[in-house]
């Protein structure tokens, strides 16, 4: 006999529940559990509206299948590095779903790759890199303290597609001429950067398709303590009265790089354009410098896309901690 192996534990053991077509009741529950050549579901539909029961039912299985094969069976395709002492993983999925029945019917996809911390000293790590709210939707921000970074990527795949199925179907069956507009696709690649002693830099690289006349990309950081889990902000970085200083270095370096002989020129030219400069908390720790990433449309307008603003210690030395 086979010994079942949890994958993913019982959603009310996450504290939230996953909602499928529009429940009048209870939602479903979802379990499944992953073995190296089984996969078992349970899926128990509780109470689910009556348009769209045989649909849902038949393309949950579908793509929680898909789910499962890709989150647990991918260890072969993980590339370990270390930050101080602890090893670091990665893991993935890999999924798409189709809106309805019809052939040609608009699709949702999914790519998720994330870092993790192994180990017992890696807790602190993993704890703060599922709460903090580095991938939107934030899906994972509602979870229980002890679920784990596998649990919560599950989590996320798991409740973003159940919304494209329950927001999107009713809409495309009475818009059937506009299938582009209900495509969807949400990709993240995250990274980390481990330049400075027991801090790590989180990186999740996003991009996100709703539709529309193009995609929303994002680069989200967060400076880690490896240690505690703590998130630096610019004030544990920075001695007090480092504002002003700061802001006029970023705007130096702004204009040197557009061309421009001051910050009124700046904004002439689209950047902080009708807002005052400011240095943001979104930055990276590198290798003897810090990059202050400004996302797109954040500073400029969209087609200027993602500002990155790299600053030398050796220019914010006097500034720095």
């Amino acid at each position: 006999m086979l010994a079942l192996s949890p994958c993913l534990p019982a959603f009310p053991d996450y504290g939230h529940r996953v909602r499928t077509g529009r429940p009048r009741a209870a939602p479903k529950a979802i379990y499944f559990f992953l073995t190296s050549d089984l996969a078992v579901f349970q899926i128990n539909y509780l109470t689910l509206h009556r348009n769209t029961r045989a649909y849902m039912k038949r393309n949950i299985m579908v793509w929680i299948a898909a789910l499962a094969i890709a989150a647990c069976g991918n260890e072969g395709q993980r590339t370990v590095t270390k930050a101080g002492s602890i090893d670091l993983d990665s893991i993935t999925v890999d999924t798409t779903v189709a809106l309805t029945d019809d052939a040609d019917a608009p699709k949702a996809h999914i790519h998720l790759s994330m870092v993790y911390g192994k180990g017992d000293e890696s807790k602190a790590l993993n704890k703060t890199i599922v709460h903090a709210a580095l991938i939107a939707p934030d899906y994972m921000g509602m979870l229980s303290d002890d679920v784990t970074v596998r649990q919560a990527v599950d989590s996320f795949v798991i409740n973003y597609i159940s919304d494209y199925l329950r927001d999107y179907a009713p809409l495309y069956r009475g818009d059937r001429e506009h299938r582009q507009s209900y495509e969807s696709e949400f990709t993240c690649h995250c990274t980390v950067e481990n330049n400075r002693d027991g801090i790590v830099s989180y990186i999740a690289h996003s991009n996100t398709y709703g539709g529309g006349e193009h995609s929303v990309s994002s680069t989200i950081v967060k400076n880690i303590e490896l240690k505690t889990g703590k998130i630096l902000t610019l004030e544990d970085i920075f001695v007090p009265g480092y504002e002003q200083p700061l802001k006029d270095l970023i705007v130096e370096e702004l204009c040197h790089r557009q061309d421009a002989s001051s910050l009124t020129d700046l904004q002439e030219k689209g950047f902080f354009s009708g807002i005052e400069p400011y240095a943001t908390d979104n930055f990276v720790l590198g290798d003897g410098e810090i990059r202050f990433v400004y996302v797109d449309s954040e500073i400029a307008p969209h087609e200027t896309g993602e500002i990155t603003v790299v600053l030398d210690d050796s220019k914010i030395k006097q500034l720095m901690k």
